[in-house]
């Protein structure tokens, strides 16, 4: 999940940066690493934290010098800390390991090997776990992906191929057993029913003391009526975004970010997908050769070999969810100490909060969409 400031005004979202110091990691990782891969001569060569990790996680990346087997061929270490605050409450270190390790056995789904996830506050103050580092390049979240970076100066056509193998590896991601993600039972995430209750606990904890959005609360009601009782449980992926996956070229070579997993089903994903390409591109600088929401609902039916179902229900959902989240990330930047002055307004000025407004007869907010903006998408789905 981001936000950013793109030039026509929306909003940016500053990434996390590290609370420990970066020579007590390079220290205690060091050991813990020659230990893990019984290698007493490794080294790390770099270490850095990457400046586009998102608001919600701290993340190193690391170079090594070592003879370890196990290591041989890899292009580094990915070393993912569990932050003292969270945006996802009940959503952990552990469950995002444990997603990782799920999803290792399925080689159409290309995702990061991990080598281990340490519980011992000892060795660095908090959990932590590691993984394999792929290299190649990821679509820009901050600024957007559709005003800088690899994918702005592509060719037209590459463009077009690396947008519908993004679709094409999350269908695939959609196949993964869900026997797989059993943990997701235990922590009330293991249906669609139980994600969407998830969102509205999120959302009254964010408003503790405030008043009810009531755009929201009348999207709610809405949510409650037409909740599909025939949608399946099926793996969703949560922050379904082209800025949480590895391209080397065209192809889709990792699949990253687990903050927001769930068993809600393949169409939540395909909704969030959606709903977060066109908070990131205003019409006036979205990127030639994406497709549309037509075609990448088409691109995503095609892969998956049967139509999507309940497209309104859950865009409509992820435009609640997403608002959801801007009421959270008010007060959780703030805390932080990192809210800029042009976030202030962000839990009332943002784009789903907007769509919303006018499906139910406001105003919205100029420039920041309407509802007519996801009537294409209703459209295919029928």
């Amino acid at each position: 999940m981001s936000t950013n400031e793109t030039s026509d005004g929306t909003l940016a979202m500053p990434a996390r940066s590290l609370s420990l110091p970066a020579e007590l990691l390079r220290e205690r990782l060091t050991s813990w690493l020659r230990t893990r891969f019984n290698s007493p001569g490794l080294e790390i060569t770099g270490l850095e934290s990457p400046g586009s990790a998102g608001v919600n996680n701290e993340t190193l990346l690391l170079d090594l010098a070592t003879s370890a087997e196990e290591l041989h061929g890899t292009d580094g270490l990915v070393v993912r800390l569990e932050a003292p605050t969270t945006l996802f409450p009940g959503l952990d270190i552990q469950s995002s390991h444990a997603c990782y390790r799920a999803l290792q056995d399925f080689p159409d789904v290309p995702t990061p090997r991990v080598y281990g996830l340490e519980s011992d506050l000892a060795v660095l103050g908090r959990k932590f776990y590691v993984m394999q580092r792929i290299h190649g390049q990821i679509p820009s979240d901050n600024p957007v992906y559709h005003e800088a970076g690899f994918l702005k100066d592509m060719a037209v056509a590459d463009r077009t191929r690396l947008w519908e193998n993004a679709i094409r590896t999350m269908a695939r991601l959609h196949q993964v057993p869900t026997d797989r993600f059993g943990f997701l039972h235990d922590m009330q995430l293991g249906s669609p029913a139980q994600l969407v209750a998830y969102w509205r606990r999120h959302l009254d904890e964010s408003l503790a003391g405030r008043p009810q959005d009531p755009v929201l609360e009348r999207t709610w009601e809405w949510l409650v009526a037409n909740f599909p009782e025939d949608a399946p449980p099926g793996f969703s992926w949560g922050d379904a975004r082209v800025p949480n996956m590895i391209f080397q070229g065209v192809e889709c070579v990792g699949l990253l970010d687990w903050d927001m997993v769930s068993l809600a089903g393949a169409e939540c994903d395909l909704a969030w997908w959606l709903i977060n390409d066109i908070s990131s591109g205003a019409s006036n600088i979205r990127l030639t050769g994406l497709h549309d929401m037509p075609e990448t609902i088409r691109v995503w039916e095609d892969e998956a070999e049967r139509k999507a179902c309940n497209m309104e229900f859950w865009l409509t959902f992820n435009l609640f969810r997403l608002a959801a989240v801007m009421h959270r990330l008010k007060g959780f930047l703030a805390a932080l100490g990192t809210l800029p002055a042009s976030m202030n307004e962000v839990d009332q000025v943002n784009m789903s909060r907007s769509i919303l407004d006018t499906r139910w007869g406001g105003r919205g907010q100029e420039g920041l969409g309407t509802w007519e903006d996801i009537l294409p998408a209703l459209r295919h789905a029928g």
